[in-house]
């Protein structure tokens, strides 16, 4: 069974003292100790009652913290699989390099084509191994009412942009909102 940082702060308090022992099992008998349900409460009451009727732990918040420090720690350290499989991915990238590059050097050694098809030849070569350019950024421009879409460059956008309908742009932010809330009750 594994313990959370709450049980592994009260497993310590147990292991280290007898009289905090002795005093964790006599307070064990309290209000709290039978909650039984009754039929007769209203639903909305016994809903509370499991919310708010719980006992506070006697330790200490600076162990509790301590242990749960400990737990993200060692979630954080890589498992062995993992890194074998990075290694191996990594592997095999590399083994993609070599043979781009062969390929890159038998095209760009021909002599009977044009510059013009060994480039895209070599377009076609890193493409194919998926080390081509990343994807511009487009950065997208609400038209305002009458301008239409010749629009010429604002003040301080570079690179590409596009001119995008104010109400679409709406629309989908509020497609975005409704499966985020979605996400968020499930």
């Amino acid at each position: 069974r594994v313990l959370d940082a709450e049980g592994l702060a009260l497993g310590s308090v147990i292991a280290s003292s007898k009289k905090a022992r002795r005093d964790l099992i006599d307070d064990s008998f309290n209000r709290y100790s039978y909650n039984e349900e009754e039929g007769e409460l209203p639903e909305w009451f016994t809903e509370e009652e499991r919310q708010h009727r719980r006992r506070q732990l006697p330790v200490d918040r600076q162990t509790v913290e301590a242990y749960r420090q400990r737990w993200k720690e060692i979630n954080a350290r890589p498992i062995k699989k993992v890194a074998e499989a990075k290694a191996r991915k990594k592997k095999r990238m590399l083994k993609k390099l070599e043979q781009m590059k062969k390929k890159a050097e038998a095209v760009v050694s021909t002599v009977d084509i044009s510059e013009r098809e060994k480039v895209a030849q070599l377009r076609r070569i890193y493409k194919k191994a998926g080390l081509a350019k990343e994807k511009r950024q487009v950065t997208y421009l609400v038209a305002k009412k009458g301008v239409g879409r010749r629009v010429r460059r604002p003040p301080g956008v570079k690179g590409q942009f596009k001119v995008v309908d104010s109400r679409l742009k709406k629309d989908v932010r509020a497609q975005k909102r409704k499966e985020q809330k979605k996400k968020r009750h499930k």
